[in-house]
């Protein structure tokens, strides 16, 4: 795959943009000793070329169905200064070359950028951005509300009517790429082990529910890992229907005739995916209502990500995957395959499948081999499989941005009245 690069694209301290930088990024992402999460999608390079500083040739192992790297989703660092600084450094000293540069990042208060003159599609049409983490709902809105900012990240659905009739507010959403589930770790020992537990639990979760009660609506209820608009989507897989009575079978067949003994947690973050608190919460008491003794453990996004990747969270943990490719590959290869970062399951049947299906050139055969890997995933049920967001943005008027499936925000398209 050969890419040729934009010339007189510069890094935010006047370094060129190279096909140097791009060799340097894809390699620091596959070395072993990064634990990247970004593996999966450059994991099919077998080298990097630079034939001249703005060419780029990706030598895959075999030909492959998806292009590896989906560059626009690898952001490229500077080789040379990274070179020079070293790994720790780069934490609160990032280098990009995009239309805003860094300025001060203080944990847990504030991210500052400010306009990059010298960005190649020209000057960003307003001088500085802020982004602030607020992860209490209420004072996200009331922050937005007052004009303290602009735009704000999942509005709970209670306060749709009140910004779509602000003075000063309107609302913003787009069907999202990501998907919400909670995850079985079967790398710990526990209930979670049994495919028993793990389809009862499915058929225990009104999904509906949790969608029209929790989020007012704004989901749509999931039958396996893929929603319908992702290539490798299957509409005869069927979904877990509601049914308790199916669930409390299926654990007496387990072994837990009632619920009796069968003691669960369901892990969940607060403040980083729409209402994450409440849904972990209200899931926990679905189990509860057929005999488990189960309770939701809730902790701060970024102590609960780390975990997440060392696969600590036990017995099951609650995670959103946004998968910006629309293509079954990111989302199978990220979250089921043997040995990825983010998958505590691990299956040699559906790893040939997935393995398969990333270098199978025809699509009507692609799309076979994933019907057959997702009706293993449906049967297995790593997850409980849950909803596709749909994602509530909300702003202040004075500024003009669509909401976007993939959930980022290109400041550089955003317009603000002067």
């Amino acid at each position: 795959w050969e890419f040729k690069l934009r010339k007189g694209v510069k890094f935010w301290n006047g370094d060129p943009l190279t096909s140097a930088d791009v060799k340097f990024t894809v390699e620091k992402i596959k070395d072993p000793a990064e634990l990247s999460e970004q593996v999966p999608r450059v994991n099919t390079i077998a080298r990097v070329e630079t034939p001249d500083p703005y060419t780029v040739r990706y030598v895959t192992t075999r030909p492959v169905a998806v292009m590896p790297g989906n560059p626009w989703q690898v952001f490229i660092v500077d080789a040379k200064y990274w070179q020079a600084h070293g790994d720790a450094y780069q934490v609160e000293h990032p280098m990009g070359s995009g239309p805003f540069v860094f300025t001060s990042w203080r944990k847990d208060e504030a991210l500052e950028m400010a306009a990059n003159p010298a960005y190649w599609h020209g000057k960003p049409s307003f001088d500085r951005l802020i982004f602030k983490p607020i992860p209490e709902a209420a004072s996200r809105v009331a922050a937005l509300r007052t004009g303290e900012t602009d735009i704000i990240t999942n509005v709970p659905a209670q306060y749709q009517l009140q910004l779509v009739g602000g003075r000063n507010t309107r609302l913003t959403s787009a069907r999202s790429d990501r998907v919400l589930y909670i995850g079985f770790n079967l790398t710990k020992p526990g209930p979670q082990n049994n495919k028993l537990v793990r389809q009862a639990f499915n058929y225990a979760i009104d999904k509906k529910a949790l969608v029209n009660g929790v989020l007012g609506g704004r989901g749509f209820v999931i039958a396996t890992p893929l929603p319908p608009n992702f290539i490798g989507y299957d509409a005869a897989i069927p979904a877990y229907d509601y049914d308790p009575t199916k669930a409390k079978a299926l654990l007496a067949k387990a072994g837990f005739p009632g619920g009796k003994g069968l003691e669960f947690t369901i892990n969940a973050p607060t403040g980083r995916y729409n209402k994450d608190k409440e849904l972990g919460e209200a899931i926990a008491g679905q189990l509860a209502a057929i005999g488990v003794k189960a309770d939701a453990r809730i902790q701060e996004w970024g102590t609960y990500f780390t975990q997440v990747g060392q696969r600590a969270l036990a017995p099951a943990y609650m995670l959103g995957w946004g998968n910006d490719s629309f293509d079954a590959d990111n989302t199978l290869t990220s979250l089921l395959s043997t040995g990825a970062r983010l998958s505590p399951y691990s299956n040699p049947e559906l790893d040939k499948l997935i393995e398969s299906a990333r270098f199978e050139l025809d699509s009507k055969k692609r799309d076979a081999i994933y019907a057959k890997a997702l009706t293993i995933v449906r049967e297995e049920a790593p997850w409980i499989f849950l909803f596709q967001y749909e994602d509530l943005y909300a702003t202040t008027k004075r500024v003009h941005w669509q909401a976007r499936p993939d959930e980022l925000i290109f400041c550089e398209d955003v317009k603000v009245d002067s």
